[in-house]
C-alpha cells in the first residue's frame, strides 16, 4: 500500500469519509525534541455506504473496510482531516495524543469520536489497554507492536512501516462493533467519557503563558509568593518552549521550576544552582530573574492559594476511594473512570466547607456516575450506608448495609 500523495486522491477519500456511516483514524508522528510532534502519516478506514451500524457485531465484523494512508510530508491532508471532524460517527483508540496534534495543525475538534480504549476500560477488558492487546482479546488477533517505536519520518516507508500502519485502522471497525455490544446501556457512559478526553485535548491546545501554570501539579502547600513565583516561571517556559519548538521539560522541568520558587532563587547564580536545571535554562538564567521579578503575591488567585483541606475532609477522601475501588470490582469499570483521588479529595473537601448540596455540579454527581458512584458517596457521608470489611473480596470490602444498592 503505497501512502496518497495526490491531492485529487486527497478529496476522494474526504468524499468517501463523509459518505460513510462509520470512519477511523491514527495518526504516526515524532514527537522527540519537539514542542509540536511531526506529523508524517495519516491512516483511515472506513465503512462501505450501505453498512447499517445497528446490525449485530457479527454483521460488522464481516464488512469489507476501506483504507488509507496519506502523507503528510507530501500533500495536504486537511480535506480528509476535515471530514473526520465533521463526521458523526469517528472510531480511534487511545487518541488524545492525535486529538491534539490535529487541533494544533488543523484547528480541528472531534466531539464525537469514540475512544476504544476508554470502550475496553468500561467493558471490563482493562484500563488503558493497548490496540495490540484489544485486538488480539477481542478478534484473535496476532497484531505486533514492533514498530511503535519506528521512524515515521524516514522516506520511503519500508513495507513492513505501511502494514503495520494500516493494521491500526484495520480492524478498528469491528473492535468498536464487538465492544459496543459488550457495553450495551453502558456505551453512553464510554461517550460521554470519549467526548471528554477530546474536550481535555483541544483545550491542552489552547494554553497560553498566563495560563500555564494551570497545568502544573503539587501546587498545594506553596505559599502566596511561591505561588506567584510559580505562575511567572510558567509562563515564561511557556513563552520560549514555543519560540524554540522545544518540549516543556527541556526547557525547564516541573520538579525544578518548583524548586526555584520555594527556594526563592532570584539570582542567576543560585538559578543554575538548582539541582536538575536544565542547559536551556542555565543559559537563560538573567531572563529567568528578570521573569521573577515580576512576580506579584498579592495577585495570587485565591482559589489556588486556598488552605489545606481539614483532616475530616482528607479522612472523608480515603473512605471515599475505598467505595471506588469496590465499585470497579462490582461493575468491572476501571477504578480511573469511576473517580480519581483529586475527584474524592474535592468532593469531600467541598462537602466539608460548604455541605453536600454544593457538590451537585461536581463530576460524581453531574454525570453518569451519579447512579453508579456518586449516590453512594452521598449515602456514605450522609450516614445512610454502612461499608463492611470482608477478608475474601479482592477488595478487602464487603457489602454495604444500606438502602442504596451497587450497580450491577
Amino acid at each position: 500500500m503505497t501512502p496518497v500523495a495526490d491531492p485529487a486522491e486527497v478529496e476522494a477519500i474526504a468524499a468517501a469519509i463523509a459518505g460513510a456511516p462509520l470512519a477511523t483514524f491514527d495518526l504516526e508522528f515524532l514527537s522527540q525534541d519537539r514542542l509540536v510532534p511531526t506529523l508524517c502519516l495519516v491512516q483511515v478506514s472506513w465503512l462501505p455506504q450501505h453498512a447499517d451500524l445497528d446490525a449485530p457485531a457479527a454483521t460488522i465484523v464481516a464488512l469489507p473496510v476501506e483504507i488509507a494512508l496519506l502523507d503528510p510530508l507530501a500533500v495536504d491532508v486537511g480535506p480528509v482531516i476535515r471530514a473526520l471532524a465533521s463526521h458523526p460517527a469517528v472510531v480511534a483508540h487511545a487518541p488524545r495524543q492525535d486529538l491534539a496534534l490535529l487541533a494544533t495543525r488543523f484547528d480541528v475538534a472531534m466531539p464525537s469520536v469514540a475512544d476504544t480504549q476508554i470502550m475496553a476500560a468500561f467493558a471490563g477488558i482493562g484500563d488503558q489497554v493497548g490496540l495490540a492487546a484489544l485486538g488480539n482479546e477481542l478478534l484473535g488477533l496476532s497484531l505486533g507492536k514492533e514498530l511503535q517505536w519506528t521512524d515515521w519520518g524516514q522516506r520511503p516507508l519500508s513495507g513492513a512501516q505501511l502494514a503495520y500502519a494500516a493494521d491500526d485502522v484495520r480492524h478498528l471497525p469491528a473492535i468498536f462493533a464487538i465492544l459496543r455490544e459488550r457495553l450495551g446501556e453502558r456505551m453512553p457512559w464510554a461517550l460521554a467519557e470519549s467526548t471528554l478526553v477530546a474536550a481535555d485535548a483541544v483545550a491542552a491546545t489552547q494554553v497560553t503563558p498566563e495560563t500555564a501554570w494551570r497545568q502544573l501539579g503539587s501546587l498545594r502547600g506553596l505559599d502566596a509568593s511561591a505561588l506567584a513565583a510559580v505562575i511567572e516561571l510558567a509562563a515564561w517556559r511557556h513563552r520560549v518552549a514555543v519560540a524554540m519548538d522545544r518540549p516543556l521539560g527541556q526547557v525547564l522541568n516541573e520538579k525544578a521550576l518548583l524548586e526555584i520558587a520555594r527556594t526563592r532563587a532570584t539570582t542567576a547564580v543560585a538559578i543554575r544552582g538548582v539541582k536538575g536545571v536544565s542547559p536551556i535554562a542555565k543559559q537563560h538564567a538573567d531572563d529567568i530573574v528578570t521573569a521573577l521579578a515580576g512576580a506579584r503575591p498579592g495577585d495570587v488567585p485565591p482559589m489556588v492559594a486556598g488552605r489545606a483541606p481539614s483532616q475530616r475532609a482528607q479522612r472523608w477522601s480515603e473512605i471515599l476511594l475505598a467505595l471506588v475501588q469496590l465499585v470497579a470490582e462490582r461493575t468491572g469499570v476501571a477504578s480511573r473512570l469511576l473517580a480519581t483521588r483529586s475527584d474524592a479529595e474535592e468532593f469531600a473537601r467541598t462537602v466539608d466547607e460548604r455541605g453536600l448540596a454544593a457538590a451537585s455540579s461536581l463530576p460524581a454527581l453531574a454525570t453518569w456516575r451519579r447512579d453508579v458512584l456518586g449516590h453512594l458517596w452521598v449515602a456514605w457521608l450522609s450516614g445512610t450506608l454502612a461499608l463492611v470489611g470482608d477478608p475474601t473480596a479482592p477488595s478487602g470490602l464487603g457489602t454495604l448495609s444500606t438502602s442504596s444498592t451497587l450497580p450491577r
